[in-house]
């Protein structure tokens, strides 16, 4: 799957294609490769159409969802691997080891305790 997200004035629209080849062939017509000037015309594989004069378009992404998707794991194991890190390092650390010996502070909110009536 792909997806086009196409910046008309202020507001993003999304096309989506199944194939490779009518992402491609919208990312020309966007781009201005095969335009043969006044209005263009996008027509997705969900029925979305967009047609637009070309100076609107501020800009588009174009992205390859199969990989996207590939990228977003890879981000979620990144961030992982650093919280994993961060774990390590402050399980090695000798003032944050004495801190978490110590425990939390021994006040209690419950009437009859620290000196309450």
């Amino acid at each position: 799957m792909y997806s086009i997200a196409v910046i008309v004035g202020q507001t993003a629209l999304s096309l989506m294609f199944r194939t490779k080849e009518k992402a491609e062939a919208a990312d020309n017509i966007l781009s201005g490769r095969s335009s043969a000037g006044g209005q263009i015309s996008v027509e997705d594989d969900f029925g979305q159409k967009l047609v637009v004069n070309p100076q609107s378009v501020a800009g588009y992404l174009y992205e390859d969802l199969d990989l996207s998707k590939l990228a977003h794991v890879e981000r979620a194991l990144h961030q992982t691997r650093t919280q994993n890190l961060a774990q390590k390092t402050a399980e090695s650390d000798p003032s944050l080891r004495l801190a978490s010996r110590m425990g939390p502070a021994m006040i209690s909110p419950m009437p009859g305790f620290n000196g309450r009536g």
